[in-house]
C-alpha cells in the first residue's frame, strides 16, 4: 500500500517537474523574442517571423510588390493609358507594416500573449501591408495631363457660299475630361486595388473609364447668315443709277451668281451670343461698279466710294436694290465777244460768286475773248442728298410754282419772282434750309416761312417765302403777286407759303426755268 502511495507521488512529481519545465520554457518564449517578430509572422507572401522591425522592414521592401508594377487601366474613348501608384504617390508604408507585423500576438492582456504566440508559431499569421493612400493632387496633377490627349475640339457652324448654292454646316459638339469627377473614380480604384494584392510580380488593378463632358460648339447653327444669303440670292441684285439732275435712269443688274462671290460668311463671337454673320467682300463689289461706271457717260460720275457703302448697307439689310450716287464733272467755256461774267454764270445756273470761286485767277471784269472758264460742277448747290419723290418746279415765264410728290401735281401756287434789276437765277436748285421766320437785313424784312433755295452770295440766301412784311407790319407785293416783284426770292401768297414750307423737307429738289417777263435773256445781250 504504502509501496503504490509512493510510485503516485512520485508521478505527481515527475509530471510537475516536466510542467515546471515546459512552463517555464513557454514563458521563456516571450522573452527570447522580446525585440524580433513571433515565428509564423508574414505580411503578405513575406515571412518576417524572427526579425527586428529594421530587418523587416527591408525585407518587406524587397518582398512586396513593386508600387510601379501594381496599375490600373484609363480608359477615354478609344484611348487607354497605364497609370500606377507610384504615378497616385500611392505606395506601401513599409516600416509601419513591419511594426505592425512585431505587435501580432503582443496586444491584449499580458497574460494571453504566451499562447497567443505559440498560437502564431503553431498555426501562422499573414497579415495584409499598410498602404499610403494616393496623393489626390498628384492624381489631378497626372489627369490634366491626360486632359489633352482626351479633348476633342468642337467644331463651329460654317456656312459655305457659291454659285447658287448655301450649304449650312451645323455645329458639332466636341469632348473634354471631367478631371474632378475622373480624379473621385482614380482615387477609389487605387483605394480598392489597396484591398486586393497581386503576387509579388504586381498586376492590372482594374480598368477606370474616365468620366467626360460634352463641349458644345460656340455657334452651333449658321444664322442669320443662312437666312440672309438665301434671300440675297434668290434674285437678282439691282444697282438703280437715276440722276434726275440730267434726267438719267439705268438699272445695272448682278445675278445670284456672282452676287455670290461677294459674300462671305464669318462668326461673330459677341459677348453676350455667338452668331454667323455674312460680310461683303468690298473689292469685288468695286471691281463691278468699275465696270458700270463709263455706262454712265461723259455727263455722269459714278461716285465709286459712296455707292460702295450703299450697296454693302442694302446687302446687309438683305435688299436687293441700291441707289448710286452719282457727281458731275467740271466744264470749260471760251469767252466770246460780248460776254460778261454775271451772264456767263446766270446762263449755266450759277450765283456770279460760284464761278468767281471757279476762277480765283480771274478779273470778273476783264474778259478775254477765247479766254477758258472753269464751270464748277453742280454739285456745289447739293450739298444734300436728295429727298426721294418730291420737287418743286417753279416757271418764270408763267410765274407758277407746282410741287410734285411721286409726279404727282400736289400745289400750283402763283408767285412772283426777282425783278429785273435783281433776277431769280433759273437752274437746278435744292432746299438748302428752313426757318419759319427768317429776317432779311438788306431791306429790313421779315420773310415768313422762308426755305433758301441757293446762295446769292456766301452770306446770303435766295429763296421761297410768303409775302415779306415790313417794319411797319405791311405786307409787299400782294397786289402785283404773278409778276417779278422781289429782289431774288420766290414770294408766295400767305397761306401757300406755310403749306409748301410743311411739305418740302431740305433737300427737296428745286427747277427754276424760263425767263420772267421784261427780263434780258442772255442771248439777247
Amino acid at each position: 500500500m504504502r509501496k503504490g502511495l509512493r510510485l503516485v507521488i512520485q508521478g505527481l512529481a515527475a509530471l510537475l517537474a516536466l510542467c515546471l519545465v515546459a512552463g517555464g520554457g513557454m514563458f521563456a518564449y516571450p522573452v527570447t523574442y522580446d525585440d524580433h517578430i513571433y515565428p509564423g509572422v508574414s505580411v503578405h507572401d513575406v515571412d518576417v517571423g524572427g526579425l527586428v522591425v529594421d530587418e523587416a522592414t527591408a525585407v518587406l521592401i524587397e518582398g512586396l510588390p513593386d508600387p510601379a508594377a501594381q496599375v490600373i487601366e484609363l480608359r477615354a474613348g478609344e484611348q487607354a493609358w497605364s497609370f500606377s501608384w507610384t504615378d497616385a504617390g500611392q505606395g506601401y508604408d513599409y516600416a509601419g507594416t513591419a511594426a505592425a507585423a512585431y505587435l501580432v500576438a503582443r496586444q491584449g492582456p499580458w497574460y494571453d500573449w504566451v499562447p497567443s504566440a505559440w498560437r502564431v508559431r503553431l498555426l501562422g499569421r499573414r497579415i495584409e501591408p499598410l498602404v499610403i493612400p494616393a496623393d489626390p493632387e498628384q492624381v489631378v496633377t497626372a489627369l490634366e495631363g491626360v486632359a489633352s490627349a482626351v479633348f476633342v475640339p468642337p467644331v463651329d457652324a460654317q456656312l459655305q457660299i457659291g454659285p447658287g448654292t448655301v450649304d449650312p454646316l451645323p455645329g458639332q459638339a466636341g469632348m473634354a475630361l471631367d478631371v474632378e469627377a475622373s480624379a473621385a473614380q482614380v482615387l477609389q480604384a487605387l483605394a480598392d486595388s489597396a484591398k486586393v494584392l497581386p503576387p509579388a510580380s504586381g498586376g492590372l488593378g482594374g480598368v477606370v473609364k474616365l468620366a467626360t463632358v460634352v463641349v458644345p460648339p460656340r455657334l452651333s447653327e449658321p444664322e442669320p447668315a443662312y437666312t440672309l444669303a438665301r434671300s440675297l440670292l434668290a434674285q437678282p441684285f439691282m444697282l438703280v443709277a437715276g440722276d434726275p439732275l440730267t434726267g438719267y435712269r439705268a438699272d445695272f443688274a448682278a445675278p445670284p451668281e456672282r452676287v455670290a462671290t461677294w459674300l462671305r460668311a464669318v462668326p461673330d463671337y459677341a459677348p453676350d451670343i455667338a452668331r454667323m454673320i455674312l460680310e461683303v467682300d468690298e473689292v469685288v463689289v468695286r471691281a463691278w461698279l468699275d465696270e458700270i461706271a463709263p455706262q454712265l457717260g461723259p455727263e455722269r460720275i459714278l461716285d465709286v466710294a459712296e455707292t460702295l457703302a450703299r450697296t454693302v448697307a442694302a446687302l446687309a439689310a438683305g435688299e436687293h436694290q441700291a441707289q448710286s450716287h452719282i457727281r458731275h464733272p467740271k466744264s470749260i467755256y471760251i469767252v466770246q465777244p460780248g460776254d460778261a461774267f454775271f451772264d456767263i454764270a446766270y446762263s449755266y445756273g450759277f450765283p456770279q460768286w460760284r464761278l468767281e470761286e471757279a476762277n480765283p485767277d480771274v478779273d470778273p471784269d476783264a474778259l478775254a475773248i477765247g479766254m477758258e472758264l472753269v464751270i464748277p460742277s453742280i454739285d456745289v448747290l447739293f450739298p444734300h442728298p436728295l429727298a426721294p419723290g418730291k420737287r418743286i418746279e417753279i416757271s418764270l415765264t408763267e410765274q407758277r410754282l407746282r410741287a410734285y410728290g411721286d409726279e404727282q401735281l400736289v400745289y400750283d401756287f402763283t408767285c412772283s419772282s426777282g425783278m429785273t434789276s435783281t433776277p431769280t437765277i433759273a437752274g437746278q436748285f435744292q432746299v438748302l434750309f428752313k426757318e419759319d421766320s427768317a429776317y432779311a437785313s438788306r431791306w429790313g424784312l421779315e420773310m415768313p416761312y422762308f426755305m433758301a433755295v441757293y446762295q446769292e452770295g456766301p452770306d446770303f440766301a435766295n429763296g421761297i417765302h410768303e409775302l415779306p412784311i415790313t417794319s411797319y407790319g405791311e405786307r409787299l407785293w400782294a397786289g402785283v403777286l404773278g409778276w417779278p416783284a422781289s429782289y431774288g426770292c420766290i414770294i408766295l401768297n400767305v397761306g401757300d407759303a406755310e403749306a409748301l414750307y410743311n411739305w418740302a423737307p431740305v433737300g427737296t429738289l428745286v427747277r427754276i426755268t424760263g425767263v420772267a417777263p421784261g427780263t434780258p435773256t442772255y442771248e439777247e445781250q
